[in-house]
């Protein structure tokens, strides 16, 4: 039992309490991160309503769902502009109790991680950051540019003990990449800020997974550097080059660094390379032919791995641990999928994105702009636009922790889950383990109980007593008590 928690411990041992328990316990562990207890207490109530709320009309929708005064409106905005505490140290924090406490999952002994990024709408004239982005999506509904943040996103893979159990991307931490630019010399790119995500918040080395767009040299040397080890695809033209061959007499001239080229797209038309084997793709089991190769590629010595799979597509995957067999490999990358389930997650079911803090003395935005140079503007200005940003990183990684509870009680609590499943679904995949969204429809349910019940017997409850209540009639939108 988490000693912040020793109050209500007798409480808390009913059986039909047990889930509200397990989130309040893993909300305790950023008790010390806070300077001040109401800091604290509004970071539980946010969680909190997070999980609960059924609406993603910003920070009004929180006001709602917790069923408090409307004064308190600007206390909560406060909450995200507070130096009480850091979003690093939120984060930092978040590491450290996922090592200790998370069923993460093992590839060769190390855990895995997988990076990406997400387009987050925003119409907001008046938001920093907000750019003409592109969207590289096969969907006709989507435009192909929109105005929005670029976010930048690390998770780490988590899996229940049990056979054939669902995947979970947990979120770590989500970073504002673009949009912004100190001076027109600001040399940094969403590559390079992307490793410094990636070793800066991970606290154990392990491997790191990435779609084409991150596979390159610069990131590629900057993890080997940290420790990590590297797989995701290539585009199909690439190239590769093979030790160079032992020489008897050494020749006049530089000795040569590499040995023949290798077009990896050639190599698809010599079947006879080709082993067949059984391969788990984004949760598919099918029979693919692979080939395996180790070369160099941009100075580094690397595994490829191509794959026919069953339909006849081609595709290359490259690994920095050339230890791993050409299963393990695409096995692995089949699981960089579970950042894009997450995201949706985010989106649909924490409403994770729906932040609308503008800022009153920025100059309105066009649409179609590009990044906001700062070279000109005052120390003031500028402190103002990193408040502003802080404030986006503080909502939406408070969302992603949120998230990332929801998906740790539907790996260890699966069988009370759907014991405990108030409403009726017409798709139930029981074999796989409860979605996030069955998980907080659950709570939902547990927790108006409680709170009728016994207010001050949780930490919600308690934290809820010590904040005005709006008197209004009851509301499936609002938390009534």
């Amino acid at each position: 039992m988490v000693p912040f928690l020793a109050p209500w411990e007798g409480f808390l041992r009913g059986a039909w309490v047990a889930l509200v328990r397990v989130v309040d316990e893993w909300l305790a562990e950023f008790r010390s991160i806070f300077s001040r207890r109401s800091t604290f207490g509004w970071f539980v109530l946010i969680a909190w309503a997070f999980i609960l709320r059924l609406d993603g009309g910003g920070v009004a929708s929180i006001i709602r769902c917790l069923g408090l005064a409307p004064g308190e409106y600007y206390n909560l905005l406060h909450f995200f502009h507070s130096t009480g505490f850091t979003v690093e140290a939120l984060c930092r924090r978040w590491v450290e109790a996922l090592g200790r406490r998370a069923p993460l999952l093992q590839l060769a002994g190390r855990p895995v991680y997988v990076a990406d990024a997400v387009v987050a709408p925003k119409a907001g004239k008046k938001m920093p950051g907000v750019k003409s982005l592109h969207q590289a999506s096969k969907n006709n509904n989507k435009p192909e540019f929109v105005m929005g943040h670029f976010w930048g996103a690390l998770t780490v893979l988590a899996q229940a003990a049990q056979v054939g159990s669902r995947i979970f991307a947990l979120p770590v931490r989500f970073a504002l990449q673009d949009g912004l630019k100190r001076s027109p010399s600001d040399s940094q790119s969403t590559i390079t800020r992307m490793h410094t995500l990636v070793t800066q918040t991970a606290q154990t080395t392990g491997t790191v997974i990435a779609d084409c767009y991150y596979t390159c040299r610069v990131i590629l040397k900057a993890l080997l550097a940290a420790g990590f080890h590297y797989i995701g695809r290539v585009r199909n033209s690439a190239v590769g080059y093979e030790v160079v061959p032992p020489v008897a007499k050494r020749q006049r001239g530089r000795p040569r660094k590499y040995g023949n080229k290798v077009v990896l797209d050639e190599l698809f038309s010599h079947k006879a390379l080709f082993h067949r084997a059984t391969v788990d793709i984004y949760g598919k089991v099918q029979s693919v032919l692979l080939y395996e190769r180790e070369l160099f590629w941009q100075t580094l010595f690397v595994k490829f791995v191509l794959v026919i799979d069953s339909e006849g597509t081609q595709a290359i995957f490259l690994s920095t641990n050339r230890d791993l067999n050409a299963v393990q490999i695409v096995t692995a990358y089949g699981w960089r999928f579970k950042i894009e389930v997450g995201f949706r997650a985010l989106i649909d079911v924490v409403f994770g994105f729906c932040y609308r803090f503008w800022m009153k003395a920025m100059p309105k935005r066009k649409t179609g702009d590009g990044n906001q140079y700062l070279h000109r503007a005052g120390e003031e200005y500028r402190a103002q636009v990193a408040r502003k940003v802080d404030a986006y990183e503080r909502f939406v990684n408070l969302a992603g922790i949120t998230l990332g509870i929801l998906q740790l009680i539907s790996l260890s609590y699966a069988d009370r889950i759907w014991a405990r499943l108030p409403v009726w679904f017409r798709t139930l995949r029981k074999e796989t383990g409860p979605s996030e969204n069955v998980v907080r429809v659950t709570l939902q349910a547990e927790i108006v109980r409680i709170i009728r019940r016994s207010a001050p017997s949780t930490l919600l409850g308690k934290i809820l007593s010590t904040h005005k209540r709006a008197n209004l009639p009851s509301h499936p939108f609002r938390l009534t008590g």
